[in-house]
C-alpha cells in the first residue's frame, strides 16, 4: 500500500472524490458491520443475546444454528486475540519470560487480532434484509452534564490541569525490524475522566526510532478517529517512515481504540455514540497524557519535541497548543502540527459530513441537545483564543475540500492564531486524502523539523 500511495498511480487517492467514496463504504457497509462485529463480541455464542445487542430483526433464514457457527468463529477470534495480547504484554513489560522475543510476541499478537477484525466480513449477509443501526446511542442528558461538569464548562482550564510524573511511564523491551527499533510505553492515564471509561484507564504509546544514527526530535503523533494500526499486521507502516526521515516517533494509542476499546464497542465508536461527553473526554484525556508523553520524551532523551494531530487528535494537538502553559515546562511541546483539523466542535456536528451521516446531530436533538446547549459544553475542547505555544512553532495542513472537519474552521484557527504563510499548507483534496498526500508530500514534516532546529 505505501508503494502504491508513493507511484504515480498513488496520486489518484489525493483527491477530492476519495471522501465522497469513503463515506459511502463507510455507511455502507463498514459502520453496520462493525455495529454486528461488536454485538457478537459481547453476545460469545449466545444467539439470543446477540439478536438483543444488534437491535434490527435478522434476516428468517437466519436460523439459531447458523448463526451460532458465524458466532462461534468469531468468539473464537476474539479469544485467541485477547490471549495473545496478554502473553504479549505480559512478556514485554515483566521479567517472568525474559527470554521470550518480543518482536516475535508482536507478530503473534498483531496476527490474531488482525484475524479478529477480520471476522466483521462473516457478517455480510446479515446485511441484505435489514442494516443494524451503524452506532448503539448512549447520549448523555443535558441536565446530567450541567450537574456533572458546570464548573469545568465555566473555566474550561480546570480541566487540563493534571499530575505529570513520569515515574509512571513503564518502559517495555524492545526489538528491531528492518532497521527500526521498537518498544511500548504504559502508564496509568492521568486524566481523571478517562479513569472512569472502562478499557482506557491505561495509558499506551508505542515508540519507533532508526537503529543507526543519532536522533535529536522526537514527534508524537496522534491518529484518527476508528484507525487502529498497532492491531494490523503490517509490514511497514506511516511512522516507521517518518523515523526514516530521522524523527523519533511515539505513537499514542487514543481512548476507545484498539489495546484501549471499550468492552461492546467497536474502535472509535464511543467518541459519538456516548455523547457529547465522550468525545470531550477523550479529547481533553488524551490531551493532559500528550503532557506526560512530552515530559517523558523530554526527560529520557533530550532534545525537542513536537506534538502532532490528525482529524480527531487533531482536536488534541489544538488544546495542547491551546493549554500547555499550565502544565511544567518539561511537558510543553516545542512545536505543534495540526493536519486536518477545524474549529469548533460545535460546527462539525451540525456541519460535517461525517456527523451528518452518522445521525449525530440527531442523536442529540433526540436527547434534548440544543445547538446553543452544545456550543456551550464545547468550549471545554474549543481551541483557545490565543496559544500558548508561539504561532511561529505551529503548522497548519489543511484539505481544502475537506468537509468531514470543515475546512473553513481549520483556515480560521490558523488565521486567527497568526499562523506564518509558511507554517500553513493547503492541498486541493478532503479528508480521507491527506493521509495519501502526506505519504507522498513531507514538506509539513520538513517544515516542523526547520523549526525545531531554531
Amino acid at each position: 500500500m505505501n508503494v502504491l500511495f508513493g507511484s504515480p498511480l498513488g496520486a489518484l487517492f489525493a483527491k477530492p472524490w476519495v471522501d465522497q467514496a469513503g463515506l459511502f463504504g463507510l455507511r455502507r457497509w463498514y459502520w453496520p458491520l462493525s455495529r454486528l462485529w461488536a454485538a457478537a463480541n459481547v453476545a460469545g455464542e449466545d444467539a439470543s443475546r446477540f439478536r438483543d445487542e444488534i437491535g434490527a430483526v435478522l434476516p428468517a433464514f437466519w436460523s439459531a444454528r447458523r448463526l451460532r457457527t458465524v458466532l462461534g468463529h468469531n468468539a473464537r477470534m476474539h479469544l485467541e486475540a485477547e490471549v495473545a495480547r496478554r502473553v504479549w504484554e505480559t512478556a514485554i513489560f515483566g521479567d517472568s519470560a525474559a527470554n521470550a522475543d518480543p518482536g516475535q510476541l508482536d507478530r503473534r499478537r498483531r496476527m490474531a487480532a488482525t484475524r479478529h477484525l477480520v471476522t466483521r466480513g462473516r457478517f455480510y449477509p446479515l446485511l441484505f434484509s435489514s442494516r443494524p443501526p451503524p452506532v448503539r446511542w448512549r447520549i448523555d442528558r443535558p441536565d446530567q452534564v450541567e450537574r456533572e461538569l458546570g464548573p469545568m464548562i465555566a473555566d474550561p482550564a480546570s480541566l487540563y490541569v493534571a499530575p505529570i510524573d513520569t515515574r509512571t511511564v513503564a518502559v517495555s523491551r524492545p526489538f528491531v525490524r528492518k532497521g527500526m527499533r521498537e518498544y511500548w510505553l504504559r502508564a496509568p492515564t492521568p486524566a481523571p475522566r478517562l479513569q472512569g471509561r472502562p478499557g482506557s484507564e491505561i495509558l499506551y504509546a508505542r515508540v519507533v526510532e532508526p537503529v543507526d544514527g543519532a536522533i535529536k526530535e522526537t514527534l508524537i503523533i496522534g491518529s484518527g478517529l476508528g484507525l487502529e494500526f498497532e492491531l494490523l499486521s503490517v509490514a511497514r507502516d506511516a511512522d516507521a517512515r517518518l523515523a526514516a526521515m530521522g524523527w523519533r516517533v511515539v505513537e499514542p494509542i487514543s481512548p476507545y481504540h484498539g489495546l484501549r476499546a471499550m468492552p461492546g464497542y467497536y474502535g472509535g465508536e464511543p467518541f459519538f455514540a456516548a455523547g457529547p461527553t465522550s468525545a470531550m473526554d477523550l479529547v481533553a484525556g488524551q490531551t493532559v497524557e500528550s503532557a506526560l508523553l512530552v515530559a517523558w520524551s523530554r526527560a529520557r532523551f533530550g532534545g525537542k519535541v513536537a506534538l502532532a494531530g490528525i482529524s480527531m487528535t487533531s482536536f488534541v494537538a489544538q488544546q495542547a497548543a491551546s493549554y500547555c502553559h499550565l502544565w511544567p515546562a518539561g511537558a510543553q511541546p516545542d512545536a505543534v502540527m495540526l493536519i486536518s483539523h477545524s474549529g469548533r466542535i460545535e460546527d462539525v456536528i451540525f456541519g460535517g459530513t461525517l456527523a451528518a451521516m452518522l445521525g449525530l446531530d440527531l442523536a442529540l436533538a433526540g436527547a434534548g441537545w440544543s445547538r446553543t446547549a452544545l456550543a456551550r459544553l464545547s468550549r471545554i475542547v474549543d481551541p483557545a483564543a490565543v496559544p500558548a505555544v508561539p504561532p511561529s512553532h505551529i503548522v497548519s495542513v489543511l484539505g481544502e475540500t475537506d468537509r468531514w472537519l470543515p475546512y473553513d474552521g481549520g483556515l480560521d484557527v490558523a488565521r486567527r492564531w497568526g499562523l506564518p504563510e509558511a507554517n500553513v499548507f493547503s492541498y486541493r483534496l478532503g479528508h480521507l486524502g491527506m493521509p495519501v498526500q502526506l505519504s507522498r508530500d513531507a514538506a509539513p514534516f520538513v517544515r516542523l523539523k526547520q523549526i525545531l532546529a531554531r
